[in-house]
């Protein structure tokens, strides 16, 4: 939804005792999935953002779709079926029951609760480390992620023994730190830092209530998702910081319009290592039949199309953010409906994983809504 994968474990729970059966990077199942395209004709041609925006080490186009691009859906189920599908071809038989995804300010947050971790001969804590200005933790899962791209044979397994050691901490801790792992476990999920997707359907049902499932909402009204992909631009995105701006124009007969400003900036300067040029494809969706007034600021013209599977329009845009250097990105386009009722409902949804933004919004030149999203944002508004 916005980053590649970078690694899997398989964990398995049975009776309070938590095991690791098998961890390894995203790496390692590409290259099987590639051993095994190369003997069998697999339906693996990659969408055509990933073909125009994210070419190989050699500037050639992809011309396979890799199991760590393949989340570009932002919907979490659509994406964790078509990664399920890709997987497949593998032939791997460990069965699973569900997949739940983290991002690193779950591993951030739960260390900073257990105190630093030691594997593999390498100390992870939740400490500032001024080689990237951002957590240690986070520096050396990339640092690691890093030895992966470049296909290191003597690469280790770090995240299925990390999660194991911080889950096991975790349910040993007692009455003293429990409570503190249960209430960061439930703001991670309701901020979209853990997403779950689960094979049994009254189970998914059920974390779908809770909205931990990650699913592009099909509305009634006013919808904003803004996507951003960060294709091949490094780490940037750890340090690129939005501000967007929603204002909403409904004249006497009920026609709605839309003027959707986003500023981007990155502070950080490029000497610090994971930064670099942002290479953002970005994808706003909104309600379907919106149309497009005009758009400034994409380095691509803007395109409009139409995911009939969510139910959406999206405009899509691309960008490139260089280090202490800031852009302004901004659409308009009209609503395919009038707004005839009293009050006027808009959902902002959040792109998983992402930082939580600041969001102003504007009904007739009156500020309605200031907020950061940090999960899902409903309003209603009264005319």
């Amino acid at each position: 939804t916005g980053g590649f994968l970078t690694a899997f474990a398989f964990l398995k729970m049975d009776q309070g005792h938590l095991a690791t059966s098998k961890s390894d990077d995203i790496y390692r199942l590409d290259e099987q999935l590639l051993d095994v395209c190369r003997n069998v004709i697999c339906p693996l041609t990659p969408p055509a953002p990933i073909i125009k925006y994210l070419p190989e080490v050699d500037g050639k186009k992809r011309t396979a779709w890799s199991l760590r691009d393949s989340n570009i859906s932002p919907d979490i189920p659509t994406f964790v079926q078509q990664f399920e599908k890709i997987y497949a071809f593998i032939g791997d038989k460990e069965s699973f029951d569900g997949i739940i995804l983290i991002d690193t300010q779950v591993v951030e947050e739960m260390i900073a609760i257990t105190g630093p971790v030691e594997v593999f001969g390498t100390t992870y804590s939740a400490d500032i480390d001024k080689r990237c200005n951002c957590p240690n933790v986070i520096y050396e899962l990339e640092n690691y992620a890093e030895v992966a791209a470049k296909g290191q044979a003597d690469r280790k397994a770090v995240l299925g023994t990390l999660m194991q050691q911080i889950l096991a901490r975790a349910l040993a801790s007692g009455n003293e730190k429990l409570p503190d792992f249960i209430n960061t476990a439930v703001r991670l999920a309701n901020d979209k830092h853990l997403i779950f997707y689960m094979h049994d359907l009254p189970t998914q049902q059920a974390l779908a209530e809770l909205n931990w499932t990650g699913q592009i909402k099909d509305v009634t009204g006013d919808y904003l998702h803004i996507n951003d992909s960060n294709f091949a631009g490094g780490k940037s995105n750890l340090y690129v910081e939005q501000k967007v701006s929603d204002e909403i124009t409904i004249d006497g007969e009920g026609n709605v319009k839309a003027k959707l400003t986003i500023e981007y900036k990155n502070p950080q300067p490029f000497n610090i290592w994971l930064n670099g040029i942002n290479r953002d494809y970005i994808r706003i969706y909104v309600p379907r039949g919106s149309k497009l007034i005009s758009s400034k600021g994409s380095d691509d013209p803007v395109a409009t199309q139409d995911d009939l599977a969510l139910n959406k329009t999206y405009f899509e845009a691309f960008i490139q953010i260089r280090p202490q250097n800031s852009r302004v990105l901004s659409f308009e386009y009209s609503l395919p409906f009038k707004a005839i009722e009293k009050n006027y409902s808009l959902l902002i949804q959040k792109q998983p994983g992402a930082k939580d933004h600041s969001y102003t919004i504007k009904i007739n030149g009156r500020k309605v809504d200031e907020f950061k999203l940090s999960t899902d944002h409903p309003i209603q508004v009264s005319r």
